[in-house]
């Protein structure tokens, strides 16, 4: 695992602007906090898992017999 997580920003910083993303230190994450909130990506996964017509074709024609 690496040892930073990344952050999509909420206020202006710099050059860079809300809802621009970064790579924060673990242990800086609390420094950041109202400033930026933490890019969950797990969600894409499981985005991409419902999204399997085959997955999802196969639970439908076994719960409709």
């Amino acid at each position: 695992m690496s040892d930073t997580v990344k952050m999509r920003l909420t206020f202006p910083r710099g050059k860079q602007q809300p809802g621009d993303t970064i790579d924060v230190p673990k242990d800086e994450v609390h420094r950041w906090k109202g400033f930026a909130t933490l890019v969950d990506e797990k969600p894409k996964e499981t985005e991409a898992k419902a999204s399997n017509p085959t997955t999802g074709s196969v639970q439908q024609k076994a719960a409709g017999k």
